[in-house]
């Protein structure tokens, strides 16, 4: 018996002010609903979670007790329906705006793949079980088939709060959503027709096929236009008006989307996919849009889902439990089968293929859709009706259950394979010489910082020494309140930083080295009362960090495409690889393409060392003739929504020319007021004083040994062919006499002056290198390397070999700093041992990293 709301009243009997006014009291009052799912929306989701059930189970259950087939606390037509409605076009909406778009393009053959299966297993095996089980006729059996192809992401909320949105198995089941609901939303505008006319014409398709083509074109051209027009030119784009600006947009594209005879769900999911490229991940307007999504619109989609589910109608209905197993079998077979056989097919591991089946075993939206014209036009009877809605709520149960249990597996694996051993931190520091110019310089340190890092922002404001210090330091925090609230709202670690002295260069340098700092971004018009030198170029001469020195900042989510221009050898510098990364995750951040300029001989070094991959996806080459070509090029090439970005190296590094130091100023002249970004690498710590290097000794050896410098478990077993060897290999652009040079020079030192620096070790160094020196090889063999001429002070066979290979120009100090650095390396208690006996350069690392306390 359905509980009565007016059964409340016996409870107010007696109470004065309650008889009064108890009679404006009533449940289908709008504000006493809303108030109620509000509260139902708090309190349910946190009660299921406490018993390590998805908090989304509990809303769909809460929304079935509480509906108007049990309760009727919550009537048929009151505002929950409306707003679970737009809870699901939301719900579309985020997943298209938040898809790894980079990872999307690359692997856009992975949702191709799943979308075709997820598609195809549940039509063709629905509809021959609904003809032969159920005894439908071809159209209802292939209308009720397309129900069981069509998918919502209901669990997707889950995967935001596990941070796995980027994953590959995510960004493929969002394609694949698109994919197979398009197809099954086709079926039914089919079905539907047919049904209508008797038939179809050639004429329904040429229709059908132009209002898509027409509505998708019109989306796609018309978003990122009218999107970097508002984001360019209406201030506070990452406040309220922003904000309404994409809501419009969104649910415009839904309300649209049946002109062109698709669902509204699509045209939402479009919406999110066009401004994907515009909205960073780490922005305040992203983290407004997840807030208010996570908050209102998705939680009152799934308690609407409760709501239309009427268990009392299976009570005494043989054929409606016949349907219903049928219908709840089928969906969870069929959806099981497709994700196993994409994840096979794909090479997806068991958590990724677990969570494929867990966000498309869910139906909902599509399939509301295509059972309610089926009832309209007569396909479908009530048992249909009935046994889809218990099949929503059976595949909605399960479906977020095996997504939470999967998911937390996978971010586990994802977790221990991004620690990092090193305890090295990635600290990003923002010195702030105007408030007016925080905005840019904080929006890019946010898409620079690693979002699972957990490391904190740190703004710096130096404020002048003065008669009136409180007031100065009071100025300076109400400056840096702004990019303390810009972190905060875009849930980024802050702390900011104030200081007070009349040495802006010398403030900053020592409090990065008080807090570790690895990355400085940096305002080229970053200025200071009393420094008369240009205070960024200051702080890349003295400093060591990585630095991301900015002109003209601008917000970096309108750029459509970066220009990074390479400089010949800079990809040979210890600290590229570190500056390299950094980049592509702004690159992967904006959602951008990527075009490289640098010489031929660059592009092909940095394909060998595996900074650019072979046909990579979004990414084109430009070969320079000449590197001093660079400025004209960029000022053809250059278009109003490109960004550059210019690796340059400092002076006396490997890559460093003289005219590196005018690039900068030419740039500015050159580009006009469009932004750019120059890039210095970071110096690695045993580059300038290895006794002062604040990294542990693992990180320290992958700086001095990098994958290409090491060969383990060599087949030479002579010690001057395996020599040889390494020389060449590593030496294959330098000119044949000066490797020649450079190994007899080597040969002597094995006959003379080998040093062996722990037991089984031998180090050979030499002053005669070319670049790529300065830098160390490292070479192992278990047999050992047979010597022409032994060392009399150690009769051990050596089976470590060590190249410390220096250039002519260097001067002996440094030299021996590397020396040094080497020797007290593998005097680590159990290095020696680790290094002989690892058989992969990953292997050595983790035994390393073991040994290290």
């Amino acid at each position: 018996m359905p509980f009565a709301p007016h059964a409340l009243e016996s409870l107010f009997v007696g109470w004065p002010l309650a008889n009064a006014d108890l009679h404006r009291f009533e449940m289908s009052d709008p504000m006493v609903v809303f108030a109620l799912a509000l509260a139902v929306v708090l309190a349910v989701p946190l009660l299921f979670e406490k018993f390590k059930l998805p908090g989304l189970i509990g809303l769909i259950l809460a929304g079935v007790a509480l509906g108007p087939h049990a309760t009727e606390l919550i009537p048929e037509d009151s505002l929950v329906q409306p707003l679970g409605s737009a809870g699901l076009l939301y719900l579309m909406f985020l997943v298209g705006l938040e898809i790894d778009m980079h990872r999307f393009s690359q692997e856009r053959r992975f949702s191709v793949v799943f979308g075709m299966w997820t598609f195809l297993i549940p039509q063709i095996l629905g509809t021959l079980g609904a003809v032969w089980l159920l005894g439908f006729p071809w159209p209802a059996a292939i209308l009720m088939a397309s129900m069981f192809a069509s998918h919502t992401l209901v669990p997707y909320p889950i995967i935001q709060r596990l941070g796995l949105v980027k994953e590959r198995v995510v960004t493929t089941t969002a394609g694949g959503t698109v994919i197979t609901d398009t197809l099954a939303l086709l079926v039914l505008a089919v079905v539907a027709e047919s049904t209508r006319s008797g038939g179809l014409t050639g004429l329904f398709w040429v229709r059908q096929a132009s209002l898509f083509v027409v509505y998708t074109g019109a989306i796609v051209w018309i978003a990122p236009r009218l999107s970097r027009w508002f984001f360019r030119h209406v201030g506070n784009v990452e406040g309220v008006p922003g904000f309404l600006f994409v809501l419009t947009f969104a649910y415009g594209c839904a309300v649209l989307a049946p002109l062109a005879g698709l669902e509204p769900i699509i045209g939402t999911f479009l919406a999110g996919l066009t401004l994907n490229l515009l909205i960073p991940e780490q922005s305040r307007l992203m983290i407004r849009l997840r807030f208010v999504g996570e908050a209102l619109f998705i939680p009152f989609f799934l308690l609407s889902v409760g709501l239309r589910v009427d268990v009392g109608l299976l009570i005494g209905s043989p054929k409606a439990w016949m349907v219903m197993l049928y219908m709840v079998a089928a969906g969870y077979v069929t959806k099981f089968l497709a994700a196993v056989i994409t994840g096979k097919a794909l090479k997806f591991s068991r958590e990724e293929t677990g969570i494929l089946f867990g966000l498309s075993v869910n139906q909902a939206a599509a399939t509301l859709a295509a059972v309610i014209v089926g009832v309209r036009l007569g396909i479908f009877s009530d048992e249909v009706l009935n046994g889809t809605i218990l099949m929503i709520l059976a595949t909605c149960l399960l479906g977020p259950w095996v997504t939470e249990r999967y998911g937390r597996r996978l971010a586990l694996r994802i977790g221990e394979h991004e620690l990092d051993s090193s305890g090295a931190p990635e600290r990003i520091m923002i010195p702030i010489g105007s408030a007016q110019r925080i905005e840019p310089l904080m929006a890019l340190a946010m898409m620079l910082r690693r979002p699972r890092s957990g490391e904190a922002l740190y703004p710096a404001m130096i404020a002048p020494e003065s008669d009136d210090p409180d007031t100065a330091v009071a100025a300076a925090e109400k400056a840096l309140a702004a990019a303390t609230l810009q972190a905060v709202e875009a849930e980024t670690p802050v702390n900011p930083i104030v200081r007070l002295s009349d040495k802006m260069v010398e403030e900053i340098l020592g409090s990065s080295r008080d807090l570790r700092i690895s990355t400085l971004v940096l305002d080229d018009e970053l200025a200071f009362p009393g420094e008369f030198e240009h205070v960024p170029s200051r702080l890349i001469e003295l400093g060591r960090h990585m630095v991301f020195r900015f002109i003209h900042p601008a917000p970096v989510n309108t750029c459509r495409r970066i220009l990074a221009a390479v400089p010949p050898l800079m990809e040979r510098q210890a600290g590229f690889p570190a500056a390299w990364n950094a980049m592509r995750r702004l690159l992967n951040q904006a959602g951008v393409s990527l075009c490289v300029l640098a010489e031929q001989s660059t592009l092909q070094a940095m394909e060998r060392r595996q900074f650019l991959k072979p046909n990579e996806q979004g990414v084109e080459r430009s070969p320079l003739a000449h590197w001093s070509r660079l400025p004209l090029e960029l000022q053809k090439m250059v278009g109003e929504n490109d960004l550059c970005v210019v690796f340059l190296a400092r002076t006396g590094q490997l890559a460093w020319k003289p005219a590196h130091a005018r690039l900068p100023n030419l740039m500015k002249r050159l580009l006009g007021q469009r932004p750019c970004l120059i890039v210095y690498p970071p110096e690695m710590k045993w580059e300038k004083d290895p006794a002062a290097a604040e990294q542990s000794p693992v990180v320290q050896f992958q700086g001095l040994f990098p994958p290409p410098q090491v060969f383990l478990n060599m087949a030479e077993s002579s010690l001057s062919e395996a020599v040889k060897r390494m020389v060449e290999t590593v030496f294959t652009e330098t000119q044949p006499a000066a490797r020649r040079r450079l190994l007899a020079d080597l040969d002597a030192m094995a006959r003379d002056a080998a040093l062996h620096i722990a037991p089984e070790c031998l180090l050979l160094h030499s002053h005669k290198a070319v670049p790529p020196a300065p830098l160390v090889l490292l070479a192992t063999r278990p047999e050992g390397f047979a010597e022409e001429t032994p060392s009399a002070s150690n009769a051990s066979t050596p089976r470590v070999v060590i190249l410390l290979l220096g250039i002519p120009d260097e001067s002996p100090e440094e030299h021996l700093r590397r020396l040094a650095a080497v020797s007290a390396m593998f005097h680590v208690e159990g290095w020696i041992d680790h290094v002989r006996q690892a058989r992969t350069y990953e292997e050595l690392v983790a035994l390393l990293s073991a040994e290290t306390p």
